[in-house]
């Protein structure tokens, strides 16, 4: 059966010299989920097929100041990573959403000169809401190119992911698809809530799926709202078999499991 890992990023040292730094280290305890090791890319990608993954999808993340990258990883890097294993991997630019009009020919450039299919949003990063009209350019390119938008919330981006802020968004521009990733907990009705009321919104729960309370997104998957929940691991931050772990947890039937792990995901992309 094909499987689409809507977040999967390579175990490279380019990506895990990220998450090096002092403090961090918290990170890796909450999830039971030590860090793996630093490899070539080509040994990440015999895993990620090894636990059969057949498509998987890499975002980008920046943070930029005036004097060029501060955070994150170039999206030429990541688009590099997909040239090489293009029957695989699907780039998602890592776009800076505090850059302004940089921000918007990032986009433009990502997607017409390097064949990224989507992009990825931080507002934490930038310490903007996503309901903030400083934002709309962004969705507004997405819009033009027809491209999905990935946003990284969940409880460790604090206020900058609560629900409430994506409403409007999602309202103003709804032939764009947006996934919400590391969505659900701890707002998780809150969540369902604003998928059920806008068809365009996608929710991503990796990382938080077993956390307490989450067992109304898993009923929603397997009913109501089984077209707009989606898997992906969000390796190295969990395993890249989690699938595994989420499928033995709840009772799921064939079709809610294929659209989970594959339909879902293949509609944002535009896969066949």
């Amino acid at each position: 059966m094909p499987l689409i890992d809507f977040r999967a990023r390579p175990n490279t040292k380019e990506i895990m010299s990220l998450y090096d730094q002092p403090g961090r280290e918290f990170h890796w305890k909450r999830w039971d989920c030590p860090p793996p090791p630093k490899v070539e890319l080509d040994e990440f990608m015999a895993n990620l097929t090894g636990v059969g993954v057949t498509r998987a999808v890499v975002t980008g993340r920046q943070v930029v100041k005036d004097d060029g990258l501060a955070f994150g990883i170039t999206n030429d890097w990541i688009a590099g990573c997909v040239a090489q294993y293009s029957d695989t991997l699907i780039g998602f630019a890592g776009i800076d959403i505090g850059a302004g009009e940089a921000a918007v020919r990032e986009i433009e450039r990502a997607v017409t000169e390097l064949g990224m299919k989507g992009i990825s949003i931080d507002p934490f990063t930038a310490k903007l809401y996503p309901n903030d009209r400083a934002v709309y350019p962004v969705y507004e390119k997405a819009a033009e190119l027809g491209i999905p938008v990935v946003t990284t919330v969940g409880p460790l981006v604090g206020k900058f992911g609560d629900p409430y802020h994506f409403d409007e968004p999602t309202q103003d521009f709804p032939t764009v698809k947006f996934v919400y990733s590391h969505a659900v907990w701890p707002q998780v009705l809150d969540w369902l809530a604003l998928a059920y009321r806008r068809p365009n919104v996608y929710l991503e729960p990796s990382i938080y799926w077993i956390n307490p309370g989450c067992d109304p997104m898993w009923i929603a998957a397997n009913g109501s709202l089984s077209d707009q929940i989606l898997y992906a691991s969000a390796f190295p931050f969990a395993t890249l078999d989690s699938m595994n772990k989420v499928r033995a947890r709840w009772n799921w039937s064939d079709e809610a499991w294929h659209k989970f792990t594959y339909a879902n995901a293949a509609r944002v992309l535009g896969i066949e």
